[in-house]
């Protein structure tokens, strides 16, 4: 194992909102992973800034001091590349990246930084063949993330490497596989968290995108909402279980709020959710108080 890496579970539009039964889903779902790391049932606004032994709860912003409302592609360009994407274009964008998005990711990705430095870096995303067929003809519709992931060269999964659980399906459960015709080993959340932590023992840093929570976010669906968070908590459980946290660093991590509020089905303003536990968290904590954080204070901690 190496002796310093960071696993970082990438959650699309998932805010801190306020503890409110009507508004917020994580109000009605006992979060095992915040009792574990906090005594916390639930994540929500109030309780941002939450530090324990080698945790941390934040809510990070990510206006960017820019009016609107955040957006996909900006956020993640952000976290990203540590620029401020939004006050560069004059305006939160997405959810897919422009031209300019691009050229920031091409050259300034935390993917990038870390290859150059000759640290090993996985995507560990799975992706169905027609996808990735889709994306080989140029036709595939991709998020910031995963651009940043092609243009920095590295691999993106698929339904072989998800076989030999080396990736992890974008809905966590194996069973939601898209190619019914695909034979896969019974794999639930909590299987998926260790079988995440397992494969990132080679690598400095790996990466995880989860974006069905965006999707429910503005759909305003209340039953899938709560399934996913109860199959979120499950799956960052045993994530966190397979980690060796003397050694590893993780960080969950969004771009904006949507999911947290079932009033609306546009995104938010509400501070972007972020948790830190392990190696470095202690460290990191102080430095992060905006999207424009995370890269820079990330590879102080792996590259020192």
């Amino acid at each position: 194992m190496r002796t310093k890496s960071a696993v970082i579970v990438f959650l699309d539009g998932v805010g801190l909102g306020d503890a409110d039964l009507e508004a917020n889903p994580f109000m009605h779902v006992r979060m095992e992973l915040g009792l574990t790391l906090f005594g916390l049932p639930h994540f929500t606004r109030e309780v941002a800034g939450t530090i324990a032994d080698r945790a941390a709860l934040l809510g990070l912003d990510a206006a960017l001091g820019v009016p609107g409302l955040p957006q996909s592609a900006t956020g993640q360009t952000t976290i990203l590349t540590g620029q401020n994407a939004p006050a560069i274009l004059g305006e939160h964008y997405g959810p897919y990246p422009n031209q300019s998005l691009y050229d920031l990711l091409a050259a300034h990705s935390l993917f990038k930084i870390l290859l150059e430095a000759q640290q090993p870096v996985a995507y560990a995303n799975a992706y169905p063949d027609r996808f990735l067929d889709r994306i080989r003809r140029g036709k595939g519709r991709l998020s910031a993330n995963t651009h940043a992931a092609l243009m920095a060269g590295l691999k993106l999964r698929g339904r072989e490497d998800l076989q030999q659980g080396q990736a992890i399906a974008a809905l966590l459960s194996n069973d939601f596989w898209p190619e019914p015709e695909v034979e896969l080993p019974p794999l639930n959340p909590y299987q998926a968290g260790l079988q995440l932590a397992a494969l990132a023992q080679g690598y400095t840093l790996t990466f995880f995108e989860f974006w069905y929570s965006d999707l429910l976010g503005h759909k305003m669906e209340r039953e899938a909402s709560l399934a996913v968070l109860a199959d979120l908590d499950r799956f960052l459980l045993g994530l966190l279980e397979g980690l060796d946290l003397e050694n590893s660093l993780l960080l969950v991590v969004s771009d904006h709020g949507n999911f947290e509020d079932w009033t609306t089905k546009k995104h938010t303003t509400n501070p972007a959710f972020t948790l830190l536990a392990g190696q470095g968290a202690p460290q990191l904590t102080p430095q992060l108080q905006a999207l424009t954080d995370i890269k820079p204070a990330l590879l102080a901690h792996l590259l020192v």
